[in-house]
Formats: structure tokens, C-alpha cells, sequence
């Protein structure tokens, strides 16, 4: 009678703490979602939801003004403010204004939450050089790194990604070297740095897979390498989210 009088007892402590449900808060891991990398698709609103930010916020973190344009392979810091960027010389963005959808009064600009991503448009990017990626976009050595390094030997031809317009092509920036930026849309850039001479000039248009340049070691650089770099406006972007994969 004991025994059944404690498996009872047992049983009914067991259907009590069923009722009950034990809440255990979410700590994330250190360095856990500091970065986030835009994808197509994304918004300054989708995003800040999912990581519990409000997208103002958000956008103050990364510097970014209205309206609010995020692009593909830009890296948001979540936690933290951004890293400045490296200054490049690029035309500024020419910025288009749209209504919202949905709102009755015409003419006021569009939230965070209804602005996305920008895309490439019509632009097809080549690889510049044929190598191994050696540093990735991100941070490297706690400084950003606006660009991916391909490993390349010295004098290798370096080829325009897409057709465009040399709007740089001089050695003037510390640390870059010889560089070349060529304008290929209204906001979409690529510049290509360290080179060992530049073989074009600012204002020559170029067409994909033309010869622009020579694989070197010019400003701070370790060894012969290109450094190339993918920009929306001003904004740096995984150039490995533009390049076809291989």
C-alpha cells in the first residue's frame, strides 16, 4: 500500500510540473551576432527585428543616413558602432527619392523598413587576376578590410571586372599604391590597388577583361598581390558576393 501511495505521490508531482514552464533567458555567446551580413532581399527593418534592434539604431551604428539604402555584401555591426571606411576617391551617389507604398500622402520619403537592398542592376563582374583569395572582407588585424587580396605574381595582367570609366588612376592614396577606380553604373565601383604600374588613365573608358594594369607590391603590401575592392557609392561590399564563384 506504501509503494502505491508513492508512486501516486510521485505521479502527481510529475502532472504539477508539467503546468509550469521554466524560462531560461538567451545569453549569446561572446562575439555571438556582431556582424551581419547584408543578403538579397534584407532591410534595415527586416534585420533590426530579427536581431531585436530598431533600425534606427541600427543605421546610426553603421553610419548610415536616410533613406536608409543598405546593399548586398555590406557588413552591418550589430552590438557595436562601425569602423570609418577607407576614404576612395568615388563620385557621390545620386540619390532617388520614392514615396512609401501604402501611404495616402504622396511625396514623403520611404522607411527603412520599405527600402531594399540596392542591387547590381545590369553589372556582371569578371575576376580581375586568377589566384587565391589570401584576406577576405571584413576586419583583419582589428582595422577593416574593404576589399578581398588575390595572390598573383609580380606583372600579372589585371583586368577590368565589367566595362566602365577610369574616374582614378594615380598613387596619391597612403597605403594603396598605384591605384585605379573604374565607375561601371550610377553607384557601383571597382578599384584595384598595389599594382606595379597603371596602364590606363582617369576619363579612359574600358571595356570587361581589358588590361588595366600590372600585378605589384606598391604601397603597403607585403608581397606582389592585388587588392580589389567592390564599392556602392561610397559603401564597401563583399566583392565575393559579386564575383561568380569558382
Amino acid at each position: 500500500m506504501d509503494v502505491a501511495l508513492r508512486i501516486a505521490a510521485v505521479f502527481l508531482l510529475l502532472l504539477l510540473a508539467g503546468c509550469f514552464k521554466t524560462v531560461i533567458p538567451y545569453t549569446p555567446l561572446p562575439g555571438a551576432h556582431e556582424t551581419y551580413q547584408v543578403r538579397h532581399g534584407d532591410t534595415l527593418g527586416k534585420i533590426g527585428k530579427r536581431y531585436g534592434l530598431d533600425y534606427r539604431v541600427l543605421a546610426k551604428r553603421n553610419h548610415i543616413r536616410p533613406p536608409y539604402t543598405i546593399y548586398v555584401g555590406q557588413h552591418l555591426y550589430l552590438r557595436r558602432d562601425a569602423p570609418r571606411s577607407s576614404y576612395l576617391p568615388v563620385p557621390k551617389e545620386r540619390i532617388v527619392k520614392h514615396a512609401s507604398a501604402g501611404r495616402k500622402k504622396a511625396g514623403k520619403k520611404a522607411t527603412a523598413k520599405k527600402r531594399y537592398v540596392g542591387k547590381s542592376g545590369r553589372v556582371s563582374l569578371r575576376w580581375p587576376v586568377s589566384g587565391k583569395v589570401t584576406s577576405r572582407f571584413g576586419r583583419r588585424h582589428g582595422r577593416p578590410h574593404d576589399g578581398i587580396d588575390i595572390g598573383a605574381r609580380e606583372g600579372t595582367p589585371v583586368r577590368a571586372a565589367a566595362a566602365g570609366q577610369v574616374v582614378y588612376a594615380d598613387n596619391r592614396l597612403s597605403g594603396y599604391g598605384n591605384l585605379i577606380i573604374v565607375r561601371h553604373s550610377r553607384d557601383m565601383f571597382t578599384a584595384y590597388a598595389h599594382s606595379q604600374r597603371n596602364l590606363v588613365r582617369k576619363g579612359q573608358s574600358v571595356k570587361q577583361g581589358d588590361i588595366i594594369a600590372r600585378v605589384g607590391h606598391t604601397g603597403r603590401a607585403s608581397g606582389p598581390h592585388l587588392h580589389f575592392e567592390v564599392r556602392r557609392g561610397p559603401t564597401p561590399v563583399d566583392p565575393l558576393a559579386y564575383l561568380p564563384r569558382r
